[in-house]
């Protein structure tokens, strides 16, 4: 009972508490370490929801009790009673955790999948109608378009799509900048990393953990676009060329991570931030994860203690 109260108070505390913990963290500087305290924090959340899973359906005593129950000997000297009382109430409640949340995610993921794979089939006959595969094999398609537009396009074989529009107000090295910035989605994976979000928020809306996941992994996936892009190009340039397509956005038609988002604003100021200031940025943002990492031990010993005291105070 000690370790379920444990594993509970972190899970609730990771879900209520570290959205707005890690939405205060400036990611600008990391956005590869920021994708990963979001992700980690939705992984730790989901396994703590497992292991008070586990936990409940373990025979006896679940590894790890004893030692919390050796340290805590007031709370172990009634979990017996506490135990009793909810036998019969645990294998139900186990069953119930387990399959109404693996089915309602199940559901979400496969619709999730279906509808993509629907979207990119009906994508990609309109592009091999409308579009022209660029001839040097670089996984470029060429729209004829006015309008400045580059996108990339996730799954087997992924590309990028460009317009003849962007072509035409780029300098040669703002379109390499450009470039960069589509295959970097694609190296990156980042289309499924913001589909986990979806899916799980969609699954799970009334997690507030999961309801804020979609919207910071989708702008962090952007300044990590931008990151690879600079660095192998020129900050400079892509900066300048997020300025001459954004001059065109009132006509962009809106596109699945599109070159212009919300966020630009702040992916301008990141691409014209310093070196130093960006490197002041990532140490501030690491020591901000730290304490956001401690969380879920923290509000595993407050359970753990008000627990304790509240099975004191009954026995004296």
């Amino acid at each position: 009972m000690i370790l379920i109260t444990a594993l509970l108070a972190a899970g609730l505390a990771l879900a209520v508490f570290a959205p707005a913990a890690l939405r205060r963290i400036d990611f600008a500087a990391a956005p590869v370490a920021g994708m990963g305290a979001w992700l980690g924090a939705v992984a730790a959340m989901i396994g703590c929801g497992g292991l008070v899973l586990i936990a409940l359906a373990w025979p006896g005593d679940p590894p790890g009790e004893f030692f919390a129950g050796s340290v805590l000997g007031c709370l172990g000297a009634i979990e017996p009673v506490i135990v009793t009382w909810t036998a019969s109430l645990i294998m139900p409640v186990v069953a119930l955790g387990v399959t109404v949340p693996t089915g309602q995610l199940a559901r979400i993921a496969v619709g999730h999948r279906g509808r993509g794979a629907t979207l990119r089939r009906r994508h990609n006959e309109l592009v091999e109608v409308l579009g022209r595969v660029d001839p040097s094999g670089s996984k470029l398609v060429w729209l004829d378009h006015p309008v400045p537009l580059a996108y990339s396009v996730a799954g087997r074989g992924g590309y990028v799509v460009v317009t003849d529009g962007l072509a035409r107000c780029l300098t040669d090295a703002q379109w390499r900048a450009v470039l960069a910035h589509e295959h970097a989605h694609l190296r990156g994976f980042h289309h499924h990393i913001v589909g986990v979000g979806q899916i799980l928020a969609r699954a799970f809306p009334w997690i507030p953990l999961f309801a804020a996941a979609p919207t910071a992994l989708a702008t962090l996936v952007e300044l990590a676009a931008d990151r690879a892009a600079a660095t192998a190009t020129d900050p400079q340039a892509l900066s300048s060329a997020l300025h001459t397509v954004a001059a065109h956005g009132a006509t962009t038609p809106a596109a699945p991570l599109g070159l212009i988002d919300e966020s630009l604003a702040m992916r301008l100021e990141c691409l014209s931030a310093t070196p130093d200031s960006r490197t002041a940025s990532r140490r501030t943002a690491a020591a901000l994860v730290f304490a956001t990492m401690l969380l879920a031990p923290a509000a595993s010993a407050l359970a753990v203690g008000l627990s304790a005291a509240v099975a004191w105070l009954s026995m004296v």
